[in-house]
């Protein structure tokens, strides 16, 4: 498959449109042979309350990635017409680091294409809201190519005793994802995911260990159909019961109303009429989820995406949690014709976001990755 032939969708959300747009009248020049430099800052936060994350370590698997780019990205080499400011940001505290699906410390690592303008003949740098900036998400392999399954939390009032069985029926429907479909396997370890519908972007890239499990295990109809079943015959039980309060609090004022005033669709009986639609041979096969032509979304034929739980093995906890074994970008590709546009578009400015990504070999990312 070959990548260039990818496309985005331009005119979404760029911010040097937005900029256009609002200083419409105001006359530019971009300096695109200035000579700028790259700097790299570390902004990430120390966590007292656990020691075992080491800030120190973290920086420096950081430093190594951004060295790495910074070598490896001809744009970024001697950047010219913009300073690339880098950075590494996070929280050592942050409570998704002792998550259950997660191991190595999250942080992320940043990029802005602080790019340099005259503006009546003043020099400026383009900073905040207004520059170009692209993230890498550090050991976070799901944050961006899957959709976890969710539903509504217990509230404040429904029945007590039915508290624990909801929320322990929530808690595992919400071990299933949604996941992307895979487009490429780029190179090994270096795999190439859909976008979102109504993205721009190329699709979403995962860097990990090839000689470590997969991010995912497969799931079957069976198993995602009955864990929604199991969800919704309990909080159809509380909404009954809320049901039966609602109506006798209405009979003390005197109204009864018709048996067709009364909410009378059942998610649970149709997950149910669902399930038992499938057969035999189609509970055993693995799960997709398409859009809601039926109240599960859940088929047999493949079509959709698939449905997945995170395999925590794919962490090599051998290694410190410092250790980078995951990186996720969202990735963007821009032909000759689109950077060309987006100048157009943006009174003479350079793409430098697609620029960067045409550049960076992420087929050779995978050497980033920490092993043993």
């Amino acid at each position: 498959m070959n990548r260039t032939n990818f496309k985005f969708k331009l005119g979404l959300f760029i911010p040097g449109t937005l900029l256009t747009c609002a200083i419409a009248n105001a006359q530019y020049t971009y300096e695109i042979e200035k000579p700028g430099r790259f700097i790299f800052v570390n902004e990430l936060k120390k966590c007292v309350q656990n020691p075992k994350n080491d800030v120190v370590a973290s920086v420096k698997n950081t430093n190594y990635l951004s060295e790495w780019i910074h070598q490896n990205c001809e744009l970024l080499k001697e950047p010219k017409g913009f300073d690339a400011n880098v950075s590494i940001s996070g929280n050592l505290c942050n409570e998704d680091n002792t998550k259950a699906w997660n191991y190595g410390v999250q942080s992320y690592f940043n990029i802005v294409f602080n790019y340099f303008y005259l503006e009546n003949n003043i020099h400026h740098t383009a900073t905040g809201w207004s520059a170009h900036s692209t993230r890498f998400n550090i050991n976070q392999p799901i944050s961006l190519i899957a959709t976890r399954f969710d539903e509504a939390e217990f509230k404040t009032g429904n029945p007590s005793h039915l508290q624990e069985p909801l929320e322990k029926a929530l808690a595992h429907l919400k071990t299933y994802y949604r996941s992307l479909p895979i487009l490429e396997e780029i190179a090994p370890g270096v795999r190439l995911y859909g976008a979102n519908e109504g993205s721009w972007f190329t699709g979403n890239i995962l860097v990990f260990n090839p000689n470590r499990p997969d991010i995912w295990s497969p799931v079957t109809v069976e198993e995602i159909m009955q864990a929604q079943l199991d969800y919704y015959q309990i909080k159809e039980e509380i909404d009954s019961i809320e049901q039966d309060v609602m109506l006798k609090e209405w009979a003390k004022m005197g109204f009864k109303p018709d048996a067709d005033q009364m909410l009378s669709t059942s998610v649970y009986k149709e997950l149910k009429k669902e399930f038992e639609a499938f057969s035999p041979d189609e509970l055993k096969q693995m799960a997709y989820s398409a859009s809601r032509e039926n109240v599960s979304t859940i088929n047999a034929k493949g079509q959709g995406m698939p449905v997945v739980k995170f395999n925590p093995d794919c962490w090599d906890k051998s290694l410190p949690t410092s250790a980078i074994q995951f990186i996720s970008i969202e990735y963007r590709l821009a032909s000759e014709a689109e950077l060309e546009e987006f100048k157009q578009s943006n009174q003479g400015l350079t793409d430098y976001v697609g620029m960067f990504f045409n550049q960076l070999p992420v087929e050779k990312m995978n050497v980033l990755i920490q092993k043993k």
